[in-house]
């Protein structure tokens, strides 16, 4: 999938990006004549934006922390991230975290743009059966605060947020992934949920929007239970994240076991609900989304079958939502 970004960067040879020359000018030019777009993917297991990735732990201190460099300082608290996964909410307002986490989002993007001040527009996502009954309140939400003044990594940012818009999880990141011709459905599966999305010859079907609870936490927390019962102590999440992610990679130590049997039963049951969406193998062609793609690919065999389209790109809603945000300035603009 071809998506659609910012600024111009380039490869440096361990791995990593960084803005040429030019993609500093763009930004420098932009943010003194006009608004930025940051797109930000409010994930349960991760925050995303366009170029950055990071876990949605927050935990407040009322005084600074001694080892973590890690923290947003923002109203005389400090907020240290990224240290383990937010619990499931349904509703992204009932807790300051995400807002927390949404400084850190701008912080992680702003620094790679080389900005520290700018007037932002930010572009956000919600589920999709979710996006009418919640959009106006998660805008209030991130909108409680126009003029923002915040340190992150003790390096202080200032930004005016001039507006947030918000669009539907999923289908962003395919948003100009091609014509889409035929039967297509699209399964982002999250930390938190599972979008399920049917569009048939580009239109998408507003009767098929489904938002299943049903997210790659329930597979972690059924193994951390079955661990926790055969080994009489507690495994971390970090111990199990890499053989969700690649898959078991030889191990056969009764941890990987575990592990894999528990993960095939969750990929055969997300097969099983995407066949009550409406999933047909001969006759829909299946984009998958999100970190349950991995287990999808590791833990069953549907990455064998010619009409499945892993989208691995884990930034690839952020990217998506900010190319909506910005298709939908140029048409207000003509």
């Amino acid at each position: 999938m071809r998506c659609l970004s910012t600024v111009s960067t380039e490869n440096l040879e361990n791995g990593k990006t960084r803005l040429t020359e030019n993609g500093r000018a763009f930004i420098m030019q932009r943010y003194n004549n006009s608004k930025i777009i940051i797109g930000l993917d409010h994930g349960y297991g991760n925050i995303k934006t366009t170029h950055r990735i990071f876990r949605t732990g927050v935990e407040c201190f009322e005084e600074e922390p001694i080892v973590s460099m890690n923290y947003i300082k923002y109203k005389d608290k400090y907020y240290v991230i990224g240290e383990n996964h937010l619990i499931y909410q349904g509703n992204k307002t009932d807790s300051q975290d995400f807002y927390i986490l949404t400084l850190a989002g701008l912080a992680e993007e702003l620094k790679f743009r080389g900005l520290h001040e700018a007037k932002v527009v930010l572009a956000v996502g919600l589920p999709l059966a979710w996006v009418k009954s919640q959009a106006a309140d998660f805008k209030k939400y991130l909108m409680q605060e126009q003029e923002l003044f915040f340190s992150f990594r003790r390096e202080s940012y200032r930004v005016h947020l001039c507006g947030v818009e918000v669009f539907p999880q999923g289908f962003a990141a395919v948003c100009n992934a091609g014509t889409m011709k035929g039967f297509n459905m699209i399964a982002d599966i999250g930390n938190g949920t599972m979008n399920v999305m049917q569009i048939i010859d580009g239109r998408p079907l507003e009767k098929s929007l489904v938002t299943d609870k049903f997210g790659v936490s329930i597979c972690m927390k059924e193994i951390q239970k079955e661990l926790s019962k055969s080994a009489g102590e507690s495994i971390p999440e970090v111990m199990i994240e890499p053989m969700l992610i690649n898959g078991l990679q030889g191990r056969v130590d009764a941890i990987a076991k575990v592990v894999g049997r528990i993960a095939a039963g969750y990929a055969e049951n997300i097969l099983k609900r995407l066949i009550d969406y409406g999933y047909k193998e001969n006759l829909v062609h299946l984009y998958v989304i999100g970190g349950g793609g991995c287990l999808l690919r590791h833990y069953s065999d549907i990455a064998s079958k010619g009409n499945v389209t892993f989208i691995e790109d884990i930034c690839a809603n952020a990217k998506g939502y900010e190319y909506l945000a910005t298709q939908k300035q140029r048409r207000q603009a003509v």
